[in-house]
This record gives C-alpha cells, sequence and structure tokens, in this order.
C-alpha cells in the first residue's frame, strides 16, 4: 500500500507569519512578486490555507522558497516554446486537472466570495485543430465558505447541474466558440427538473422553471449565458496567439464583471515572458484600462449599452482597470492558476477578483482524431446559466 506522510509545514521552508503581515508587506520585504509568492504556497499547502486576496486570520506560515533552489532555478530557465511567428499553440492533449477557483465580488463595502471545485479534461482533437474539452463541476459550490444557504441560491445551484459534464469546443486561440453537448443538457432537464420539484414548491417557482426550460431550447441563449460565465470566460482567455517579435500585442477584452453591466470593455497589453519563470510556468501578463463606450452613469444606472453613443457626448467618462497574471503549463501551454482583477471606478465600486489554481494531478489521456467539432456554419460567438437562473428567481 503506498503510504503519503501527512503535510507538516516543518519539511518546507517557511516565512512565519507576524501581526500586521499582509500578502503585499511580506512580497515587498522578501523582494518577491506578490502573485509568484501566493502560487508557490498555494501549490504546496494544505487547501484550508490557500491564498485568496490576502492571508487567511489562522494562516500561521508562508511557504516561500529557499535561495538555493531560487539560484539553481534561475541558472537553468528554459525558453518558452513557440510555434512559427511567435504563436503559443494550444495543446491541451493530456489535459484531465482539477482546479480551485474563487470569485471576489466587491460593490462598495459589500463583499461576497464564491468557490467551487471544477475539473478540466481534454477529450479529443479534431482536423482543425479544435478541441474538445470537458468541464465537471466537483464540489458543492461555497458562498462565503458555506453551502447554499439561501432558496435563491439553493435553487440556482440545483438547477445548474444541468450544464454538467459541459462539454465545450476550443479553438487554436484557446478561446471558447460552442457548446458540443446541447442535447445532453436537455436529456438531462427532466430528471434534473423532477429533483427541484421534489425539494422545493411553489406557484412562482413553476413559473421559473417553465421560462428555464423554454430557455434552455435555444442554443444561442445557452451559448451566450455559458460564454460570460467567469471560469469559462478566465480560462480560455485567447493566450494561444501570434505575439509580435517583442512578444507583447495590444487587444480589446470583454468581460462580465457582474450581471448588471454585462461584458465590460478593457483595452490591454498582453505580454509573455521568453524564458519560463522560476517555477518552470509560462507567464503572461494583461494589463488594461476601461474602454467601455458607456458613461459613468450608464454603469451607476446598470445600462448594458450607452444611453448616448454620439460623438458630441459631454457624459463623464467611466474609469476602470483590468489586470491579469496567467500561470501556464508549458507542457500543454494550458492554465495552471491566474489571478485576474478588474474593476469600475463608480460613486459605488464594482470589483471582481477571480483566482483559479491547480489542485491536483489526475491520470492523463492521450487521443487524436480527423472529424471535425465544428459545422461549416457556426462562427466564433463572444457570457453563466447558473447566473441567469438566479436572475430569474430572485428578480435581480
Amino acid at each position: 500500500m503506498l503510504y503519503i506522510p501527512d503535510f507538516a509545514y516543518e519539511n518546507h521552508f517557511v516565512y512565519k507569519i507576524k501581526e500586521g503581515d499582509t500578502l503585499k508587506k511580506v512580497a515587498e520585504q522578501l523582494e518577491v512578486d506578490s502573485y509568484s509568492l501566493r502560487s508557490y504556497h498555494n501549490m504546496r499547502c494544505p487547501l484550508d490555507d490557500l491564498i485568496e486576496a490576502d492571508f487567511k486570520p489562522h494562516l500561521k506560515f508562508l511557504i516561500i522558497e529557499s535561495e538555493e533552489s531560487k539560484i539553481a532555478r534561475e541558472t537553468h530557465r528554459e525558453n518558452v516554446h513557440f510555434a512559427n511567428n511567435f504563436k503559443l499553440p494550444f495543446t491541451p492533449q493530456g489535459l484531465n486537472t482539477n482546479y480551485l477557483a474563487m470569485y471576489t465580488m466587491e460593490n462598495g463595502e459589500e463583499q461576497h466570495t464564491v468557490k467551487e471545485e471544477i475539473n478540466v479534461k481534454f477529450i479529443n482533437k479534431d482536423k482543425n485543430d479544435f478541441s474538445l474539452i470537458e468541464i465537471n463541476r466537483i464540489s458543492q459550490v461555497y458562498i462565503d465558505g458555506k453551502e447554499a444557504d439561501t432558496m435563491a441560491d439553493e435553487l440556482a445551484e440545483k438547477t445548474a447541474k444541468v450544464f454538467y459534464p459541459l462539454q465545450v469546443v476550443i479553438d487554436p486561440k484557446g478561446e471558447l466558440v460552442s457548446i458540443y453537448n446541447y442535447e445532453d443538457i436537455r436529456n438531462r432537464w427532466q430528471k434534473v427538473k423532477r429533483k427541484v420539484l421534489k425539494d422545493f414548491q411553489g406557484e412562482v417557482l413553476h413559473e421559473a422553471l417553465l421560462k428555464f426550460e423554454d430557455r434552455l431550447q435555444n442554443d444561442e441563449i445557452i451559448f451566450d449565458s455559458l460564454s460570460k460565465d467567469w471560469f469559462l470566460k478566465v480560462f480560455f482567455n485567447s493566450l494561444n496567439i501570434e505575439y509580435t517579435q517583442n512578444l507583447t500585442i495590444q487587444q480589446v477584452i470583454e468581460f462580465p464583471i457582474s450581471q448588471k453591466t454585462g461584458n465590460v470593455s478593457f483595452t490591454a497589453e498582453q505580454t509573455i515572458l521568453p524564458t519560463l519563470d522560476a517555477y518552470n510556468l509560462i507567464n503572461i501578463t494583461q494589463t488594461g484600462i476601461l474602454s467601455d463606450l458607456r458613461s459613468k452613469n450608464d454603469f451607476e444606472n446598470n445600462l448594458l449599452f450607452p444611453e448616448d453613443d454620439s460623438e458630441d457626448n459631454n457624459a463623464e467618462k467611466a474609469e476602470g482597470s483590468y489586470t491579469a497574471y496567467y500561470f501556464l503549463d508549458p507542457n500543454t501551454n494550458v492554465l495552471e492558476s491566474v489571478y485576474l482583477e478588474c474593476e469600475i471606478k463608480l460613486d459605488i465600486p464594482q470589483k471582481l477578483t477571480v483566482v483559479i489554481s491547480n489542485i491536483e494531478e489526475n491520470a492523463k489521456l492521450n487521443l487524436s482524431s480527423n472529424f471535425s467539432f465544428l459545422d461549416e456554419e457556426i462562427t466564433e460567438k463572444k457570457s453563466s446559466i447558473f447566473k441567469l437562473f438566479l436572475e430569474v428567481i430572485t428578480g435581480r
């Protein structure tokens, strides 16, 4: 029988956290990038000790890299392997990984955190280099550290199970372009619906379920909603593209900060480092500023489109920022971990922080094929049914 010893901080090189310490302060003190510091600790610590926005109150030790290890890594850094013309290929064959995803939503002083565990598995690749990837939720959804404890949240979670496992088609740039198993989703609905009706009652619920069921019949509604899901949006974020010779490009990134804002446009600079970092990972950074056509007043009034998009519009422009630090596995060029933060500076500021980390290494599978996942007429589309159904139930 294989024996796996219990985790102990004594077996690691650690920093003892003192009263008043923050991740940023310790990073400055140790002269290490805070995102790398977080990533190094999170890949080695127990699940309860994962660092999110900052240290947890109970955390006593921070796992850090020793100087000897750092020097050894620095002297043996490998180059990132590009295809022709500095293209970072998307090669997910063998991917079968569990991730912990944490979303922290801030609306002024109000703050909520949602956590879930997701498995991402490679299924196949077709003749056009499109990949079929399966997404499966493997845990309960935790809201502020607890399982769903309101009827709306519990109902939304139970209903969202209809979408998993979800199979998505990813293009060679690493971007979501289609849902593959629409019929599987619709076929699962009757079973999920019976379960929901058994656990919940009420005329309002019945009407909401009918509305939800009607939306499930429309592929476009399902795709539009799922393509705004935070996990899918962050994981498949067009990282596997052709970079310029200086390894930097500029592009517009659309990101759904909240249901009320919908997709928000940021003009961002995306940069990839030419060598692997000290932890043998590919580093990609996205930094940008708000470039949405909506004014500050439009955002304050939760408008999805600008009220006045004429050239002589004198409305006050909204300000905001977008930052993402991606760490990719150099063998697959697929996400290992990411820290993403975007905000809009309103009278009541809106901010979203997303942290996704690899939490387990699973058995790997390698399949290939020469058929196509996409009909010829399917084109790329640019938002979660989970959130959509929650909106239907609560009226938010």
